[in-house]
């Protein structure tokens, strides 16, 4: 009989369980030759169900109307329509200028954290680790409404600036807000940025800043001439998730930016939603699909990320 938690397991089912996995993996030794065809096979699975998904919002956006319930005609309208109406080019600046506050914020939050994270001698180093990516196990939607509560004219805020330290009389407007939304992304966004710093600065070799220190260097001077060049493939990493994932967040907008201030996923999504224009919203999320992938483009021609990486050389 095993114990396990206070019961008992009985000898000859953990037996049966070692001998069905015994079984497995020799299935699998002796059938090594298919596994990468089934890997194949389910990677152009996933690659197709993209790219017909891509597909058929491209097909919607040059649609005068989307599905098609009659003759089918194409148009460049929607295109036009997204380009030069006020209100969509207004909230995709928005959405810009959010997404670039979010970033930088995320990175000069994360970068002290991952660096006391590689380069601490602390028996707790994985424990950090953990509590880093601890809050993906916590839902969006509820860590969301956690900073709805303390942004609010009742929150913890306004109660400190108010009753306790009497800075202010009135409430202030924290909730729906720019900066809230802001505020919401580095929280949601900071795993992402952190992550890939600590694997960066975790691979530095110690002993390279202990030489630039021998010949003379202070900490400043070691850190910007070893530290900070190494660790900018984990930097340029962080910055390119955290920008596309914030240019295309709409859970959080929508709790702390209310109707006031909003980003273009939830301008899509009321479209597709409310309005039921999917010739348009479909025209707008290639638009900013295509403004994205152009960001990022443009990001790794200045970053290089595929020399940073040893893919090959910097462009």
């Amino acid at each position: 009989m095993t114990s396990l938690g206070g019961g008992s397991i009985p000898g000859g089912f953990t037996e049966s369980v070692l001998a069905a996995v015994d079984r497995l993996n020799g299935y699998v030794y002796r059938n090594r030759r298919i596994v990468p065809a089934v890997q194949l096979l389910v990677g152009l699975l996933v690659l197709s169900t993209f790219l017909v998904s891509i597909a058929i919002i491209v097909f919607y956006s040059v649609l005068q109307q989307a599905p098609p319930e009659e003759a089918i005609r194409f148009t460049v309208g929607n295109y036009v329509e997204f380009i030069n109406n006020d209100l969509y080019t207004s909230v995709f600046w928005d959405s810009f200028v959010i997404s670039v506050k979010t970033t930088l914020a995320t990175l000069a939050l994360a970068y002290p954290v991952a660096y006391l994270l590689a380069f601490s001698d602390t028996r707790w180093k994985n424990v950090l680790v953990l509590l880093i990516v601890l809050p993906f196990w916590i839902n969006l939607v509820i860590r969301t409404y956690a900073w709805r509560l303390i942004f609010s004219e009742q929150g913890i805020i306004n109660y400190l600036f108010i009753e306790v330290l009497g800075v202010v009389d009135q409430p202030m407007g924290l909730l729906f807000s720019q900066n809230a939304i802001v505020v919401g992304l580095v929280h949601v966004l900071l795993p992402y940025m952190v992550l890939p710093l600590y694997v960066s600065m975790d691979k530095i070799d110690e002993s390279h800043v202990e030489a630039a220190k021998n010949l003379g260097a202070n900490k400043l001077q070691a850190f910007y001439e070893v530290t900070l060049p190494q660790s900018i493939p984990g930097a340029a990493t962080g910055v390119a998730i955290s920008f596309v994932l914030a240019f295309g967040a709409f859970v959080i907008p929508l709790l702390l930016g209310g109707d006031s201030h909003i980003m273009i996923a939830n301008v899509i999504g009321d479209t597709y939603i409310q309005y039921f224009d999917w010739s348009l919203g479909s025209a707008m999320a290639i638009a900013v699909t295509a403004f994205v992938l152009l960001i990022v483009f443009l990001f790794n021609r200045v970053v290089g990320l595929e020399g940073l990486y040893g893919g090959g050389e910097a462009s």
